[in-house]
């Protein structure tokens, strides 16, 4: 009797016991715990279409993209009507930077329901993270004459700066976007640094100080109008942005940066060495911060850091030698297949100058001179010049020879074939010049 009645309440129980499983699992995918929530999952027999997708969910919240990929296409197939199958594989896709797989997830949700907001602008997204900046126009400026929201606006901004290089065209896209929605920060800060980026200063204060009408905390603006300030030689007020940033430890490098000229403009050398050394810190080779660095410290007690980070400037706004060469090598590289032997020859003499160890140039530009431009008295010169570098004692060399008998091609036996070339064009010129009635002494 006993038996039956603990089996009989078992047979009650179970369906309830069963109800309230997926219920922990949505409380667990409530609370962001996805571990227990896959911990409970995988006690399931089967997995319903609904517990696929908080199984997606879970995956991806804690970082698992591949393995929530898995899930997501695979309800692409079991659910192949619904577009959120291929907007969370899209957005699986999008998080490991396969942009193309991405944008045709969205491309499949769209062709679902085609007034789909989310997918839209994600599609519109992703053509943006390709480059298909025209597509992207196209798109974002259909979608905006129905929806002319700030995100939408911001699509088609940036649709415009991938196309166009004119700063106008580009002020205009984010200015249209600062007038309808001034309390826009991206907006705001994008516009700013535009208006920056072309020396329009007062500009660039102006869309701060709107912005700033409704919000005072913003940093990215906050930083752009003290740099504006700076660079509109206003640096007291330069100050009164740059000062509270510094405060609260933004210490970027534009802030000490500037901060530091703005002092420094003031006359105030101590302050502008303190700032200017922090943001060295950061970026020691910057030409400019070195400048202001040095003449700062010329204006204090470390006179001689100052001549040191004045010599470190002028010796960093010049490039080495080698990379210098490296540039004329490559010069005379391109004169050589764009057959224009004289400007050949200038580079490699450039080359030369500044890679003065390099004296089988002097070879290749006698070959220049002789086979590209006939130029006899030329190919003599440089031949000339070439031997009057050959080392003591390496005259009396053999030429060195491969296994197989063949010329090894080394410095020595340039010099070897250089001589013998030379010797040749002397004689063959005593040749024409007695043909021609030139002899010695006339």
């Amino acid at each position: 009797m006993k038996k039956s009645i603990i089996c009989l309440l078992l047979a009650v129980l179970a369906p309830w016991a069963k109800a309230q499983h997926p219920q922990s699992i949505q409380e667990a995918m409530s609370n962001y715990d996805y571990e227990n929530a896959l911990t409970l999952l995988a006690q399931e027999d089967s997995l319903t279409v609904p517990l696929l997708y908080l199984k997606g969910r879970a995956l991806k919240g804690l970082g698992r993209n591949g393995e929530a990929l898995d899930v997501f296409r695979l309800l692409t197939v079991q659910d192949s009507l619904n577009p959120r199958a291929f907007i969370e594989a899209g957005e699986c896709y999008k998080m490991q930077g396969k942009y193309t797989p991405a944008l045709h997830c969205y491309q499949r949700a769209l062709d679902l329901k085609p007034d789909h907001k989310y997918a839209r602008l994600q599609y519109i997204g992703q053509l943006l993270n390709l480059q298909k900046y025209q597509e992207a126009l196209g798109e974002s400026t259909a979608l905006a004459k129905e929806d002319s929201s700030a995100t939408v606006l911001h699509l088609k901004a940036q649709s415009l700066e991938g196309l166009y290089t004119d700063p106008n065209i580009r002020i205009g896209a984010y200015m249209e976007i600062h007038v309808r929605y001034p309390d826009d920060a991206p907006a705001a800060s994008k516009l700013a640094s535009l208006y920056i980026q072309n020396n329009y200063y007062d500009y660039a204060i102006e869309t701060c100080e709107t912005y700033r009408k409704t919000d005072t905390t913003n940093l990215t603006v906050n930083r752009l109008e003290a740099q504006a300030y700076c660079l509109n030689k206003e640096y007291a007020k330069a100050l009164e942005r740059y000062l509270p940033l510094l405060a609260q430890g933004d210490s970027s490098f534009y802030n000490c940066y500037y901060a530091g000229i703005s002092h420094y403009a003031l006359n105030q050398p101590y302050e502008a060495h303190d700032l200017l050394e922090a943001a060295r810190k950061q970026a020691p080779e910057h030409i400019d911060l070195l400048y202001y660095l040095g003449k700062a410290c010329s204006k204090t007690l470390w006179k001689d850091k100052g001549v040191e980070y004045l010599e470190d400037a002028i010796r960093l706004a010049f490039p080495k030698d080698s990379v210098v060469a490296r540039l004329y090598g490559g010069l005379a590289d391109c004169c050589r297949e764009a057959a224009e032997p004289r400007k050949q020859i200038q580079a490699l003499m450039q080359q030369y100058k500044y890679a003065p160890q390099a004296h089988h140039l002097l070879y290749k530009a006698a070959f220049t001179s002789y086979y590209h431009l006939k130029d006899l008295d030329a190919t003599e010169k440089y031949l000339e010049a070439y031997l009057k570098t050959r080392p003591q004692g390496s005259e009396k060399q053999a030429q060195e020879m491969t296994e197989d008998g063949d010329i090894l091609l080394n410095e020595n036996n340039r010099y070897n074939a250089a001589e013998a070339w030379l010797e040749d064009l002397r004689k063959r010129k005593k040749v024409d010049d007695f043909f021609q009635g030139k002899t010695e002494g006339k």
